[in-house]
């Protein structure tokens, strides 16, 4: 069963796009932003291997044919034939099109592990001509797990 509460993970104020200033309050990242975070199993009965991260923003908007913001999700695990190496993989790709502040991605955790070392990347879309770029703020990232076997928390942790 899903969860209907959601666990705060980030919360700040991030401006993406490609007019600088547009929002005072926010820290400018430019075109693309990146969040790491560790996801624990704490259910080691029943746990499904999977999670939704829920993204919300400020004045998301896309043009009508056009792809969209893009939010990809990314797992590190070590290398077997090397563990001081680390390789990444893409295990959610979703596009942010149209018009919201709420976005929901489904996260197949892979590898039936006790940590999970995630990072979650918002990409402005930049199909669309230079200088109309789309302006917009991130302000949380949380997590909402399947029947409660994850939790998470910002940044990688040993």
């Amino acid at each position: 069963m899903q969860s209907t509460n959601a666990e705060l993970v980030w919360q700040g104020r991030v401006h993406l796009g490609d007019e600088p200033g547009t929002y005072g309050d926010a820290a400018y990242s430019g075109l693309t932003t990146e969040l790491p975070l560790t996801v624990t199993r704490i259910n080691t009965i029943d746990a499904q291997e999977q999670t939704t991260l829920v993204l919300k923003t400020e004045d998301l908007r896309t043009y009508q044919g056009y792809p969209g913001h893009r939010l990809e999700v990314f797992l590190f695990t070590p290398e077997p034939a090397d563990p001081a190496h680390w390789s990444r993989s893409t295990v959610a790709d979703v596009r942010l099109s149209g018009e919201g502040d709420r976005w929901e991605c489904p996260v197949k955790l892979v590898g039936n592990s006790a940590q999970y070392r995630l990072s979650v990347r918002i990409t402005v879309d930049t199909t669309v001509p230079a200088g109309l770029y789309d302006d917009f703020v991130v302000t949380r990232l949380l997590h909402r797990p399947l029947d409660h076997g994850f939790v998470a928390a910002l940044g990688f942790r040993a």
